[in-house]
């Protein structure tokens, strides 16, 4: 299985532990992009991974591609002389404190992508193509970059899919317009209450919710990632499955993790069971450090299981 990504990634400075930013003296580095994160966890499936993106060509961009090449990633990217490389701060909350993070990806190199500058075969030979609400609305370059790369992807023969985990990235009316443009090009989305309702003005339970997603828009599948529960439509058919009790430590990159393994699993196997692999990633990702997702395929069969419905 073929799954090529395309958007932005930061990288992420983190103080270990519970420590707190304005305390640190050590910080602990990895990589943070909803994108590259979906691609990560197809890798880690056995799926042949690539991230579109574009980096400045200084250590930080070559820091970022390094990682994701450690991670079995191929590395797709136009490294640039302009533009700067994102970061972000964040600290691990102890309950009652939350979870706290620093951005600081203004002026980022991926700002300016045009994917004319990028290798086409990778999109040309994809089974899935995966890109978030979040990239095409950073701006008007990236909007055209997401607009070529998922026709591409489509004239390939590729699944396309989109992520929107993010409702605040993705809430203003201008999002939206963005947004609207790009979603006949889109088989699957992957999303969760909060963003359908802020992009789509649709709220209620999964069944309802999803089956006037597909109605409306024309999506193959859609699936749901909410607070106690998943759910997914296909052929007309809600499938709903609990999420598993989870000892949290990072929640950063589960639902990446969510989605990269829910569309390698639409390739391999039927629906239910994809849902199923892709919770368990959301939860396995959730229990440890950093944004990256670090799993195996029997670690994620061991957690789909257990996983039952309501």
């Amino acid at each position: 299985m073929n799954l090529v990504t395309l958007g932005g990634a930061a990288l992420r400075l983190a103080p270990r532990g519970t420590d707190r930013l304005e305390t640190a003296d050590a910080f602990a580095v990895d990589v943070e992009g909803a994108e590259s994160n979906a691609a990560v966890a197809a890798g880690r499936l056995g799926a042949a991974a690539t991230w579109y993106s574009r980096l400045p060509d200084d250590p930080l961009g070559r820091r970022v591609a390094a990682e994701l090449r450690r991670n079995d990633v191929d590395v797709a990217v136009q490294f640039a002389d302009d533009g700067r490389q994102g970061v972000t701060f964040f600290e691990r909350g102890a309950r009652p404190r939350e979870d706290g993070r620093v951005d600081d990806r203004a002026d980022a190199a991926v700002e300016s992508l045009s994917f004319d500058a990028l290798p086409s075969e990778p999109a040309a030979v994809a089974d899935a193509a995966y890109v978030t609400g979040r990239t095409p609305t950073t701006s008007s370059s990236l909007a055209q970059a997401t607009a070529a790369f998922l026709t591409a992807a489509t004239d390939g023969g590729a699944t396309t899919a989109m992520g929107l985990f993010d409702a605040e990235a993705v809430g203003t009316g201008d999002d939206e317009d963005v947004l609207e443009r790009l979603v006949p090009a889109i088989d699957v989305l992957v999303a969760t209450p909060a963003t359908v309702e802020a992009v789509f003005d649709r709220s209620g339970e999964p069944t309802q919710v999803t089956h006037a997603l597909a109605s409306d828009h024309g999506f193959e599948t859609v699936a749901l990632l909410r607070g106690q529960t998943a759910a997914v439509w296909r052929d007309s058919t809600v499938h709903e499955y609990e999420l598993p009790a989870v000892e949290t430590v990072d929640v950063t990159g589960a639902a990446d993790a969510f989605a990269g393994t829910f569309l390698v699993g639409l390739h391999e196997t039927e629906v239910q069971t994809a849902l199923r692999r892709a919770i368990a990633a959301d939860a396995v990702a959730k229990t440890m450090p950093g944004s990256v997702p670090v799993f195996t395929r029997a670690e994620l069969d061991a957690v789909a299981d257990t996983v039952e419905r309501p």
